[in-house]
């Protein structure tokens, strides 16, 4: 479970940290200049495609002329391969002379019917420049200027998010022992994270709110070298366990401690498919594990063998279930139950209601008559932490019309986005009070800021 949460915090948390520098010698390579055999290699074929570019032309020129001689042509070559060959400093550009002859009209080319293809080997032209270069000591400032900018580009990681310190800020990293996180340096990484909790179905207003309080505890601080990561996690810790918290969070247990010889009456409703029956039964098993006498009311009469289920999940854990036939008014099925508990001492009644979508009003107003009647002590929804976003409607809306005193977030196990958890409290203000972490009647989960807020950063 979290596990895409996980990866896109954990991204967050190494780029971040990428800012610290580990060495001092890592900060002084970085600026170091290049080896001279990669500064050399460039223009040695530079300077070969150029010499051998000016040949060509001037043959050209050479062999369109009127009245030329191959033997002439072999000369002129011989005499051009050696002009070109860099005696002086690289530094001097190779000046071609245009020759003074003017080049034939195009409606005259008789003339040049006579002249042979003039056949130039490569060799002769590379072998004797290659030599002299290779010789050169002195290197082009401008080609090797060009080297230089262009070396930092290719040595970067490809992760254009991961932060670098600037040279300026590594010095006095190293003086001070301190690192500031300016805010340049991370508002594009925090902007980018906004976008991942969105993913992650992190309500809109919910993953915007993580954002700008990240920021306020990141930019502008100063951090000692080496704890850096400590803090940064720290910082992210904290977030979550605030976005989490919820000092309204009921604890089942506590509420029968505090019951005093009446029944706790607690109502469960919810969407069809979310798990509402059998985390009905996980409730009863956690609450007779603390020594309590449970009863259930199978007042869900609407859905097709919905009482028969519960009564499945009664006989495995040998609890009574008060039931009617199917289409009765479920608030008298409530209603019994609540007086059973009370002429036998029980200590909780756990009311199952019929599944029901957010819009169904005929549904919602059952529900609104079951409350008036029942005065439910507890009333839980329980919805899907796959839901993703849908929740928060469904919840806002049962919450505004019959009050929702917790939520059980259902089948956290298959959600590996976990962004659902993170949204209900503060896009709501209604706490989750227990997660569905199985299948098994055990795998009720207290739900818990801190320890959910560890598991998520590690």
């Amino acid at each position: 479970m979290f596990d895409f949460l996980k990866k896109k915090i954990g991204g967050l948390i190494d780029g971040l940290t990428k800012k610290e520098p580990k060495k001092e010698s890592e900060i002084l390579e970085h600026h170091e200049p290049l080896p001279k055999v990669e500064q050399e290699k460039p223009k040695k074929i530079d300077r070969e495609i150029e010499v051998e570019k000016k040949i060509e032309e001037k043959f050209e020129v050479e062999k369109a002329q009127e009245k030329i001689e191959p033997e002439k042509i072999q000369k002129k070559k011989e005499t051009i391969v050696k002009e070109e060959k860099p005696k002086e400093k690289p530094t001097k550009h190779i000046k071609v002379e245009k020759p003074k002859q003017q080049i034939p009209p195009r409606n005259e080319p008789k003339s040049l019917e006579n002249l042979e293809p003039l056949k130039v080997e490569r060799e002769e032209k590379t072998e004797p420049i290659s030599v002299e270069i290779e010789e050169q000591k002195p290197i082009d400032r401008i080609q090797l200027s060009k080297l230089q900018k262009e070396a930092p580009a290719k040595s970067e990681p490809p992760n254009k998010e991961r932060m670098k310190i600037g040279i300026v800020s590594a010095v006095k990293s190293i003086i001070t022992n301190e690192v500031e996180i300016k805010a340049n340096e991370v508002e594009e990484m925090l902007e980018t994270f906004e976008l991942e909790l969105l993913e992650s179905d992190v309500e809109f207003s919910v993953a915007e709110g993580i954002k700008e309080e990240l920021s306020s505890k990141l930019i502008g601080k100063k951090i000692k070298r080496g704890g850096l990561h400590n803090f940064v996690s720290g910082a992210i810790k904290e977030t979550i366990v605030d976005t989490l918290s919820n000092e309204k969070a009921a604890n089942l247990v506590e509420k029968l401690e505090g019951a005093q010889g009446k029944p706790l009456k607690v109502m469960f409703f919810g969407i069809n498919g979310a798990g509402k029956t059998t985390t009905i039964a996980k409730v009863a098993k956690l609450l007779m594990d603390n020594k309590k006498k449970v009863v259930f009311a199978a007042a869900d009469t609407f859905r097709a063998a919905a009482i028969e289920q519960m009564m499945v999940h009664a006989d495995r854990l040998s609890v009574k279930v008060i039931k009617r036939e199917y289409g009765s008014d479920p608030t008298s099925v409530a209603y019994d139950a609540v007086s059973y508990a009370r002429a036998h001492a029980i200590d909780a009644v756990l009311i199952d209601t019929a599944g029901r979508q957010d819009t169904n009003l005929s549904l919602i107003n059952e529900m609104k008559k079951m409350v008036r009647v029942i005065e439910p002590d507890i009333k839980i929804y329980i919805g899907e932490s796959i839901a993703g976003n849908a929740i928060i409607e469904q919840i806002s809306t049962f919450n505004r019309e019959i009050g929702v005193d917790g939520v059980i977030l259902t089948k956290l196990d298959c959600d590996p986005k976990g962004g659902t958890m993170l949204s209900i409290n503060k896009a709501t203000g209604i706490p989750i009070i227990y997660l569905g972490i199985g299948q098994k009647y055990e795998d009720l989960e207290r739900f818990e800021a801190v320890k959910i807020a560890e598991r998520i950063v590690g």
